[in-house]
């Protein structure tokens, strides 16, 4: 009989290899539904054979570790399985099993979890879905609080048109309103009388999630640096995801509304942010949600587009040996669809970016 601590099993190594305990693990876990489990291990004898032994008869995805903590596999988000006896000596071994951190006795292995996320969504929600896909998903649920899911996907709606939202929200004296694009991997939102910057979103988010660090694009406001430690990436949802995983930061913002979490498997789903935000509302009122608006406090930002036909065959070298006043900022960067060259200036002061901005245009010829 095999001897079970508080929740893990631990015996001889000799007797759980004899008895072929980590098959029987696998192939439980198998049976139960799971494709795919992160496992680690200590240094311990035997505990490669094993984890050998395991991977062996897992039928799905596995990602070997190797030797690690157990507060390491217990961090991680699914299903995580730590190879150890812990305090024990090193002639015993045995087995962690957690699942998104909460560990599991192996005595009762937990099957695959059942998560629907739309249940999770309040059904008194405005939202605008673009005619897209998202709209036809909440309508089939019975979602009634949806507009525009039946129509020309994008047009004169949705997040690329907030002034929609924004319009439907006043003439309804509604005080919350969300709108997504016609493939719902990005959002705007409404509170109070205006719809919100991505900053201002990312506020909401981090805060609610108590998020120290968020990864951000480069264009993003510097102003959310007085509330969470931002880490820049170039422009791109690839280039978000990229940081996040170089960081181990688990949430992204991008300018364009996209936002990334790394248990949504590294994807921009408007839905997940909602639901979080749209429960708070219900929580904490639409004051507690002003109340962390009030944190944030945005630097001035001036944009132009130019056409780069129109700049002088110099311009690189211009914009490369032009010195920003201190403390401002310039984001400058082709578009990747359109012959244009995008020009980002920032700082604390209006003035001081707008003098800047004169001084920049009239060395590139810019009326």
């Amino acid at each position: 009989m095999l001897k079970f601590g508080t929740s893990g099993i631990r015996d001889l190594t000799e007797k759980l290899l004899k008895e072929h305990v980590a098959k029987q693990i696998a192939e439980q876990l198998s049976a139960k539904g799971w494709q795919e489990v992160i496992i680690g291990r200590d240094g311990r004898t035997g505990s490669e054979k094993l984890m050998n032994e395991f991977i062996k008869n897992f039928t799905g995805t596995v990602h070997n570790l190797g030797i690690v903590t157990t507060p390491e596999i217990a961090a991680q988000n699914g299903l995580a399985i730590m190879i150890t006896a812990s305090h024990n000596p090193s002639q015993y071994c045995g087995f962690k099993v957690y699942v998104n951190h909460f560990e599991y006795s192996t005595l009762d292995l937990p099957p695959v979890p059942v998560y629907n996320k739309y249940n999770l969504l309040p059904k008194d929600i405005i939202i605008d879905c673009a005619n897209g896909g998202l709209g036809h998903k909440l309508h089939s649920l019975g979602f009634t609080n949806i507009i525009n899911y039946d129509g020309e996907i994008n047009k004169d709606c949705g997040a690329t048109h907030p002034e929609f939202l924004t319009k439907y929200c006043q003439d309804h004296q509604l005080e919350i309103g969300f709108s997504v694009d016609g493939d719902a991997d990005r959002f705007m939102m409404y509170l109070n009388d205006h719809v919100l910057s991505s900053e201002e979103v990312t506020t909401i988010i981090a805060t609610l999630l108590n998020l120290p660090n968020v990864v951000v694009d480069e264009t993003v406001n510097t102003a959310l640096s007085k509330n969470f430690n931002i880490i820049r990436s170039k422009v791109g949802g690839q280039n978000i995801i990229k940081t996040m995983r170089t960081a181990h930061v688990n949430f992204g913002a991008e300018k364009s509304g996209h936002y990334y979490f790394d248990s949504n498997i590294w994807t921009s789903d408007s839905l997940d942010a909602i639901i979080l935000i749209a429960n708070a509302y219900h929580e904490k009122g639409l004051n507690g949600l002003l109340d962390i608006l009030k944190t944030y406090h945005p630097y001035f930002q001036f944009n132009r587009n130019v056409k780069i036909e129109e700049l002088p065959a110099n311009y690189e070298e211009i914009l490369d040996n032009f010195i920003l006043p201190n403390g401002m900022r310039k984001v400058i960067r082709k578009s990747g669809t359109e012959p244009l060259l995008r020009i980002m200036l920032e700082g604390k002061k209006e003035k001081l970016v707008m003098k800047t901005w004169q001084s920049l245009a009239s060395r590139l010829n810019i009326k």
